[in-house]
């Protein structure tokens, strides 16, 4: 029991503990995330999603089955947000239904898989990020800014970059050694400064309606779970398909909820209280789910 636990932490460990490098870097240095945020969406996340793609021959049912999984959990977590926005708490609060659906299965996600499962687990963790990805800049966006969101997802070369590496990978193309290399160094920045990020905006995070702020979180950790493992029961998935997507289903909300509430003025205060208090149970829930799903 007791190397078991220390495996878990072993995993655990080191993603909150760059989180929380870039909390208290936060207290000392003042810097905009801007440049930071445009850096990983247009360079390095593409290149990550290339190069994990190439890793593991993929199988056509896993990419399917896992997108819909995700999309399970993206829209069941927005219906038990629904709920308790309309029947118990009677307000209308359109940025409650971002961190609430939309979990960090990126800069959480990525290490926890990788350090937990290998190089497979980041694979099918890079396949639940991309649809959730293409949710957040469709239907997300959608949410916060209207019928013009849809066409935001198109601005952003990550969708390029998935058709190219699912692409390259079912069709069995090798790119050249030096591109691989390229491809893999630039990939490779994208966790850390992911977690890094992340860490330093919780620090500006401020907490706003408790009561609601907790209700998200639970929703988000809790209820993503809860539906996740419906889903991958209903589906028949079963092995690392079945591990990642119950891992990822369960991550925090995403600080891009932030990002998008706080670019189309949807009350972003909220918003930054429910990523900063899910990152925060999150310590305890993703330990907790560890120790059941790793052998």
């Amino acid at each position: 029991m007791t190397s078991h636990f220390l495996k878990i932490l072993s995993v655990v460990f080191p993603v909150f503990c760059i989180i929380g490098l870039g909390f208290f870097f936060a207290r000392f240095k003042k810097l905009s995330l801007e440049p930071i945020v445009e850096v990983l969406l247009y360079l390095t996340i593409p290149a990550l999603v290339i190069s994990s793609l190439s890793k593991k021959q993929l199988v056509v049912s896993d990419l399917v089955t896992v997108s819909i999984a995700a999309l399970i959990v993206v829209l069941g977590t927005g219906g038990l947000a629904w709920v308790y926005l309309a029947v118990i708490k009677r307000r209308d609060l359109r940025g409650f239904y971002l961190p609430t659906m939309f979990m960090n299965s990126g800069n959480m996600s990525f290490p926890l898989a990788i350090l937990a499962f290998g190089s497979a687990g980041l694979t099918v963790a890079v396949l639940y990020y991309l649809a959730i990805s293409l949710l957040v800049y469709s239907l997300g966006i959608y949410i916060a800014k209207g019928r013009d969101g849809f066409a935001e997802m198109f601005k952003l070369p990550l969708i390029y970059a998935s058709v190219i590496g699912i692409a390259l990978n079912l069709a069995d193309i090798h790119l050249p050694g030096p591109v691989v290399n390229t491809v893999d160094m630039l990939g490779a920045a994208t966790i850390p400064m992911m977690q890094i990020s992340l860490g330093y905006r919780l620090h500006s995070a401020q907490m706003k309606d408790a009561g609601i702020s907790i209700a998200g979180s639970l929703i988000r950790i809790v209820g993503g779970f809860l539906i996740a493992w419906g889903a991958v029961e209903l589906m028949g998935i079963e092995g690392l398909n079945r591990k990642i997507i119950l891992l990822s289903s369960t991550m925090p909300s995403a600080a891009i909820n932030f990002v998008v509430s706080h670019k189309y003025k949807l009350q972003s205060d909220l918003v930054a209280s429910i990523v900063a208090m899910s990152t925060a149970l999150s310590i305890v829930s993703t330990t907790a789910l560890l120790l059941w799903i790793m052998d």
